[in-house]
């Protein structure tokens, strides 16, 4: 259970467009690692102006795949996150001694956090409904819920689906902020992370994949939610129009949703930079070779 490479950048995608603005709480079901080496977090952290010199002093960074591994709490912590805990019945890397299977009856933690995230937890449930259930209900309203889980090659008892993330959101008004393939390759990057990547949420997508090339395929969604009404479970097709009156989604297009820009790199460079900044730049740097002095 972990956030590798597509978690993490879309983690910080988020941060980075303001969707965290003021979130303080973080709880995640399972005791969450992070699944990547930590020069390339490191490289994540500089594209979203995070102090990447941070990651220098997070436990056992560099040992995935083996064990021990780091806590994904640092990454919450360098996105300005005060409160950090995780729900799991080992009690791992200090999280809440709870059976899954079973409700979570702590009202006080009910409606109380910031962001709620199932990074590959509830597959290994097999009352998948109560965990999402509990999700639902930590979860404050208008903030967020991730759920990250696997189609194929996963390792629990269960596999999901995109009609998985669709029927949650129709039953419980959640608005879908983000959602995805996400797929695993068998390469990795040049530090040694697995090669990950978001793809377009639709199942066509599946007829250019080579199956036997790559280590795994996901379903990936973030939600808001929207009320603080009880949580309902899904029904499929002509069902979910005729107990929840919801007959589709609705998306809307927004001018320049889709655009992207180039900006200057951290390490800057006559060609990569204007002027100005290039002297401001320097500026800089000489003035902490000034307070060395």
């Amino acid at each position: 259970m972990g956030l590798a490479m597509a978690t993490v950048q879309n983690t910080l995608e988020l941060y980075n467009l303001g969707y965290f603005k003021k979130a303080e709480s973080v709880m995640e079901i399972g005791s969450q690692e992070l699944h990547l080496k930590k020069n390339d977090l490191k490289e994540l952290f500089d594209y979203v102006n995070l102090d990447s010199s941070l990651v220098e002093n997070y436990p056992n960074i560099d040992n995935w795949p083996n064990q021990p591994r780091c806590s994904s709490k640092y990454l919450y912590e360098a996105l300005g996150f005060k409160e950090y805990a995780s729900i799991d019945i080992n009690s791992e890397l200090g999280a809440i001694n709870h059976d899954l299977n079973k409700p979570f009856e702590d009202k006080s933690k009910f409606g109380k956090y910031d962001l709620v995230t199932d990074h590959g937890s509830c597959e290994h449930v097999f009352n998948v409904p109560e965990c999402y259930k509990t999700i639902h209900n930590l979860t404050k309203p208008g903030d967020y819920i991730v759920s990250a889980q696997q189609i194929i090659k996963g390792n629990g008892y269960f596999l999901f689906d995109k009609s998985i993330i669709d029927g949650m959101a129709a039953a419980n008004n959640y608005k879908i902020i983000f959602a995805s393939y996400t797929l695993t390759a068998k390469t990795t990057t040049k530090k040694g992370s697995a090669h990950q990547f978001h793809v377009p949420l639709s199942e066509f997508m599946f007829d250019t994949i080579d199956f036997g090339k790559i280590d795994g395929l996901g379903v990936y969604a973030v939600f808001q939610k929207q009320n603080d009404s009880e949580y309902k479970f899904p029904y499929q097709s002509g069902l979910m129009n005729e107990i929840f009156n919801c007959s589709g989604f609705n998306r809307l297009y927004f001018k320049d949703q889709m655009a992207y820009s180039y900006v200057p790199s951290a390490k800057l460079t006559y060609e990569e930079a204007p002027f100005k900044i290039l002297v401001k730049e320097f500026f800089k740097r000489l003035l902490k070779k000034l307070k060395k002095i």
